[in-house]
């Protein structure tokens, strides 16, 4: 109960809704076009994620991206790193970004590129 001259306040409480996104996609290897496996996948932008790693199909997923631009970095013992930039977008869906990389073992021109 409020005295007479006197307002109540109600409490207010905000709440701040941050939309994130998922990234997936397929990557192939440049010359063949077969899928990459066991390759690394991550993010640098606007927040840290947890990096990925593809699957035998050359899937990957990325959660927990926050809206932004994005440095994608791939590589394995037989991908170089190779970087891709994106712009990730809030969606209800994943986004797909799909890669075409170099890999040392399928693609021979990419190991004589080597130092």
């Amino acid at each position: 109960m409020t005295s007479p001259g006197r307002r109540a306040h109600a409490a207010r409480r905000w709440f701040v809704v941050l939309a994130l996104a998922v990234l997936a996609g397929k990557i192939v290897d440049r010359t063949t076009g077969q899928p990459l496996t066991g390759v690394d996948v991550s993010a640098q932008g606007a927040v840290k994620v947890a990096p990925a790693r593809t699957n035998d199909a050359g899937h990957y997923t990325l959660h927990g991206l926050a809206p932004g631009k994005y440095t994608l970095t791939v590589s394995s013992d037989d991908v170089p790193p190779q970087t891709f930039e994106i712009v990730v977008h809030a969606a209800a869906k994943p986004q797909r970004f799909d890669m075409t990389a170099c890999s040392t073992t399928l693609d021979y021109s990419c190991a004589a590129a080597q130092p």
